[in-house]
């Protein structure tokens, strides 16, 4: 996400941040790090060291997953001006830096998020701020109250498939923006109560832009990220200030999300007021509203409103994307997506409703598909502090010397290795880069003694700590109800193109051989 803060083109902006990294280097900050005997391939480019390699691939993890098979689950690159960057893929190590308060984002990242997001925000806030707003919406997104959005998310799901179901026979469809469109009712009806239509065009247009910039990168981004991370909080707040064209979107998107949430806060208290029946709705919720609330708001209005832009992009791209690359590996396998049919039919024969959890091969996909593809596929962290990251398994330094714990000295950069980690043979076995459901049912799986340091099935697809994604179990039940439905009615096959392929740097998603986003399909209807 701090990738926003990459695209300063015009020319006030570009001129004041070529003197500050012309500055920066030539201050001799990126000096030798204490983590410079940590073993890694030798450095292509002292301006990019490894960094087009690990963050313009053509697939995601060309050269990452070579480089792990290598050097293992810790190595060091070269990043941009010399400096060096620690990957990280040991379980204990990503433990300790994910629940340790010595690691934090950069400046640059925190700043985008402002700019992106409300400063009120969840995902904006710190310390304990940020711990009091994840307590107001734990309760809404519980396992509990999960189960009473089912009926919500197979409505969503039944429009999806009437969608499919009037287009002609066999033929090849992008699905990427269907099932966009379908996520994004999902969260409208589940966290604001309304349907996508009354957030209007608009707003669904530019946070989907918003996206696209969060995630984007060029190499002169790359160049900007890396010393724009080591500079002060207050620097890029300033920077945010200047003319740019990037900037004035994502202000407008924010702007116009905060004029959207302050309607819909206010519409909610109207009807109260005026002794109307309230949604069970997150945000009725927040707002002390819903059947089930003691008429205690949990948040202020103004809270619950800056939340709005954040509710849809964290919810539905994340989604969206990983039920593509899910689609796309059942029509890798016509035999898997025959057996988990049987197993959905199965489900519903005599039965008034589908128990989503009691389906082994549906779950099974669904974990595959999240440890192979993660939307998050890196998280970068500096360290704030010098520090010692623990190791959950030794490892041999360029010397020689073996270590089983690496010291960490202030402002390093450390990058937490999602996607890699979800691929170590060592936790996940020989076969770890096979698309593979049917370890998870035969008991296969992460063989680790570190502990559990995602919220499911050891993965961290949603993140950890206190970090981890808010609606994992909301998302979870989306791809449960969705994949059910579409695996029921329709067969799905690769196009006779080449298939989408996993693209991207910090958030990854199926792009097509021109570049576009996208997740081309034949899809048939079932008789």
């Amino acid at each position: 996400m701090g990738n926003m803060l990459g695209h300063l083109s015009s020319s006030s902006t570009t001129a004041v941040f070529a003197a500050v990294i012309a500055l920066v280097v030539w201050s001799g900050y990126f000096k030798r790090s204490a983590v410079g005997s940590i073993p890694g391939p030798p450095s292509p480019s002292w301006l990019y060291g490894h960094m087009i390699q690990l963050l313009l691939p053509r697939q995601y993890g060309d050269y990452e997953f070579k480089w792990q098979s290598l050097y293992g689950a810790v190595y060091r690159l070269q990043g941009c001006f010399g400096e060096d960057y620690l990957m990280v893929s040991d379980p204990l190590a990503m433990q300790s830096i994910i629940n340790s308060p010595k690691f934090e984002h950069s400046s640059m990242l925190i700043s985008a998020r402002k700019l992106m997001f409300h400063h009120k925000s969840l995902i904006a806030s710190k310390g304990e701020n940020h711990r009091r707003l994840r307590t107001a919406f734990n309760p809404s997104f519980s396992a509990a109250e999960i189960r009473r959005y089912e009926p919500l998310m197979e409505k969503v799901a039944a429009e999806l498939s009437k969608e499919l179901e009037v287009l002609p026979v066999d033929l090849e469809v992008d699905i990427l923006p269907l099932v966009g469109t379908a996520t994004l009712g999902a969260i409208s009806e589940v966290v604001f109560g309304c349907p996508t239509r009354d957030l209007g065009a608009e707003f669904v247009r530019i946070t989907a832009r918003m996206m696209r910039l969060a995630s984007s990168q060029t190499k002169h981004s790359i160049l900007r990220n890396a010393a724009g991370r080591h500079l002060p909080e207050w620097f890029w707040d300033l920077m945010t200030l200047l003319p740019n064209h990037a900037f004035d979107e994502l202000r407008r998107g924010r702007h116009l999300a905060g004029e959207i949430g302050e309607k819909i806060v206010a519409e909610k208290i109207g009807n109260a007021k005026r002794g109307l029946e309230s949604n069970n709705d997150v945000f009725s919720r927040l707002l002390g509203l819903d059947d089930n609330s003691d008429n205690k708001p949990k948040l202020s209005e103004e809270e619950v409103a800056a939340n709005t832009s954040l509710m849809v992009i964290a919810g539905q791209d994340t989604t969206t994307n990983v039920l593509c690359f899910g689609l796309l590996q059942l029509a890798r396998s016509p035999q898997l997506q025959e057996d988990l049919r049987r197993e959905i039919h199965s489900s519903r024969v005599g039965s008034a409703s589908v128990v989503y959890n009691n389906m082994p091969l549906l779950n099974a996909l669904i974990k595959e598909t999240l440890r192979l593809h993660p939307v998050l596929a890196m998280v970068e962290r500096i360290a704030l502090d010098d520090t010692v990251l623990p190791l959950s398994e030794s490892i041999t330094t360029s010397d020689g010397t073996r270590i089983s714990q690496i010291p960490i000295q202030k402002g390093q950069v450390v990058s937490l290795a999602i996607t890699s980690y979800q691929r170590l043979e060592s936790l996940w076995g020989p076969d770890a880069h096979e698309f593979k459901p049917s370890r998870w049912i035969e008991g296969n799986v992460y063989k680790g003694d570190a502990g559990a340091i995602g919220p499911y099935a050891n993965l961290l697809a949603f993140f950890g700590g206190e970090r981890t994604c808010l609606g994992w179990r909301f998302a979870l039940l989306e791809m449960q109800v969705i994949i059910s439905e579409l695996v029921a009615k329709f067969s799905f096959a690769l196009p006779d193109g080449e298939p989408a392929r996993m693209q991207g740097s910090a958030l990854v998603a199926p792009v097509l051989e021109g570049g576009e986003r996208g997740a081309i399909l034949k899809v048939t209807r079932m008789l």
